[in-house]
């Protein structure tokens, strides 16, 4: 019975790995290389794989490797805004602005973060969270400056060292075996304050069009999804982000999807 559960763990987490962009090359390590990475035999390896090959994700050749065909579908995937940004034409990047530890209870952490992690009083003081602050850029032109707000102790003692954080934040968690499942927003209209219009590079927009969308969004983890994966605020251009465009499927499941003119 463990290995039927093993099995069907390592199939969840390369399907997962898959969704979220993990192998953007197209190309999937060689069995012995992400058994490795996966801490598991390969024999369970190659069993998840015969899986995804029924399925005609991946293609096995003998002497060329394994190459990804297609994605699974997007029904409770959250479109990341790099995807976003290419689909306006335009040429994603991203710029880190801080990546620290921080103390539940400092004063830079939200009251809603903290709830959501559902931290107590008494432990926030001990509990460190992991605030990645980003930059996020359409060819070179700010779009939305991001905060991300991580539980410490579910991740790597090294993951503000050793994560590139000017890529997919997706790819950084399916490092962790984490994947998201669905989201929570709530989004309010309101004029940029004088350090948003400097951050976000809007002082050429007539000043009355000087908005922004604020996102505050608290994500849910893929495998148990009530556990809460990442704890984000956004604040987007409004000359960017138009609207907002909701998905609702049946009573648990919110996608957002962002759409952008």
């Amino acid at each position: 019975m463990a290995g039927v559960t093993k099995y069907h763990r390592i199939l969840q987490q390369l399907e997962g790995m898959i969704q979220s962009g993990f192998f953007a090359d197209g190309k999937l390590p060689s069995e012995p290389e992400l058994a490795e990475r996966l801490g598991v035999s390969r024999s369970v390896l190659r069993q998840a794989y015969g899986e995804l090959e029924k399925k005609g994700a991946i293609e096995r050749r003998a002497g060329s490797g394994t190459t990804l065909l297609r994605k699974f579908p997007k029904r409770d995937r959250i479109v990341s805004l790099t995807d976003q940004i290419r689909a306006a034409g335009m040429e994603p990047s991203t710029v880190v602005l801080a990546a620290k530890r921080l103390w539940a209870n400092d004063v830079a952490v939200a009251e809603w973060v903290r709830e959501a992690f559902q931290l107590a009083p008494d432990v926030t003081a001990k509990t460190h969270l992991y605030c990645i602050d980003r930059l996020r850029c359409g060819d070179g032109q700010p779009v939305a400056r991001q905060t991300i707000y991580l539980l410490a102790e579910q991740f790597r003692a090294d993951l503000l060292e050793t994560a590139d954080f000017t890529k997919s934040i997706f790819a950084v968690y399916a490092e962790h075996n984490r994947f998201v499942a669905r989201a929570d927003e709530t989004i309010e209209a309101r004029p940029a304050t004088p350090e948003e219009v400097e951050v976000l590079k809007m002082a050429r927009l007539p000043a009355p069009q000087q908005l922004v969308y604020v996102r505050d969004r608290v994500t849910y983890d893929w495998q148990e999804q009530e556990r809460v994966l990442e704890c984000m605020h956004s604040i987007d251009r409004w000359d960017f982000f138009r609207s907002y465009r909701y998905s609702i499927q049946g009573a648990e499941r919110v996608n957002l999807k962002d759409q952008q003119v």
